[in-house]
């Protein structure tokens, strides 16, 4: 598969505190990356340098190269919103605009001038929706507002506003922490869907949850990349203790 994005000697400091120590990962295309590892070891931190998120905090620092199809993503031409548009993220807690669930996936459309007309507007809204597994339950209500519905559903239609703008790259902040698990299920066979068409970079503190829905899974410890492989021989063969005894609930 080819690299889709490339991070190299990534760091990240707020203020003073240290977050991510040199991290150099390859994003492979079309393929589900799990990042794993216990709370507070950089994960997040990292996964939100992937589309710039951590601009938003005053005292965040990165340095080091994160490359999209070869670009500097933090090339001071760049456009920002326009790399969201090509970085889309989903949120550990769902978090739908306060419109209807329409509005909440013509949103972006409507921004980057994606769509000529209101039938154009529709028709991405359905087929985002329809990509989120969402549309047969949402049809013949998508002028309710999106905060009224459940919350599986509400991740979902989250899901179909990130894919509204076509991303290249989704990237999920663990997207069914807050889910019961039938909605969990739910999401993962959308994941391992979604990856026909979009490359997927997904934190997750659940390791059954790595090992259904990823081919790569990279292990973070304190701020360090431990270890980076196939999903598979991760969980069955890790080469770092670290890795293991993570796996093996040693710690976490």
């Amino acid at each position: 598969m080819p690299i889709k994005m490339k991070t190299e000697n990534v760091k990240v400091h707020y203020g003073d505190k240290q977050a991510l120590n040199g991290i150099s990962l390859d994003v492979k295309e079309r393929q589900v990356t799990a990042l794993i590892g216990p709370s507070g070891c950089g994960k997040s931190t990292y996964l939100r340098c992937l589309n710039r998120m951590n601009d938003t905090i005053d005292a965040a620092k990165v340095s080091g190269k994160i490359l999209l199809d070869g670009d500097d993503i933090y090339d001071p031409d760049l456009d920002v919103v326009e790399l969201r548009a090509r970085v889309g993220m989903v949120f550990q807690k769902p978090n739908p605009f306060p419109k209807s669930i329409f509005d909440n996936v013509s949103y972006g459309p409507k921004i980057h001038g994606l769509a000529r007309n209101k039938d154009e507007l529709a028709g991405i809204v359905e087929t985002s929706l329809k990509r989120a597994g969402l549309w047969n339950e949402v049809k013949d209500r998508l002028d309710e507002p999106g905060t009224g519905l459940s919350g599986g559903q509400q991740q979902r239609l989250c899901i179909a506003r990130a894919i509204a703008v076509s991303p290249e790259v989704i990237l999920m902040d663990e997207p069914c922490s807050a889910l019961d698990p039938i909605a969990t299920a739910t999401v993962e066979t959308l994941i391992d869907e979604l990856k026909q068409n979009y490359t997927i970079v997904i934190v997750t503190h659940s390791m059954q949850q790595a090992a259904r829905v990823s081919q790569m899974t990279a292990m973070f410890h304190l701020g360090d990349l431990a270890e980076v492989g196939e999903t598979e021989k991760m969980f069955s063969n890790p080469d770092d203790k670290r890795t293991q005894d993570y796996i093996m609930g040693r710690f976490g």
